[in-house]
């Protein structure tokens, strides 16, 4: 997993905390001033939440999916 910072992150990426890959978020403010990222998510019971987190805290879901690996035969 790589290690993010501010310039990294554009809104509407899909996101995750590095302590839960489970719970996928969405980027919906870069705070360039605090140096944060807003991200938003509907919880279990539907309620939407927000909170602002640190670039370093956060992985996009795209590192998650697996890779393909090509092999060439000679």
């Amino acid at each position: 997993m790589a290690k993010y910072t501010l310039n990294d992150f554009v809104k509407g990426d899909q996101v995750y905390h590095l302590s839960n890959s489970k719970l996928k978020m969405v980027v919906v403010k870069i705070l360039t001033d605090e140096n944060e990222v807003s991200c938003r998510w509907v919880d279990n019971d539907g309620r939407t939440q927000s909170v602002n987190f640190m670039p370093e805290e956060l992985g996009k879901s795209d590192d998650l999916r697996p890779r393909i690996r090509t092999i060439t035969l000679r």
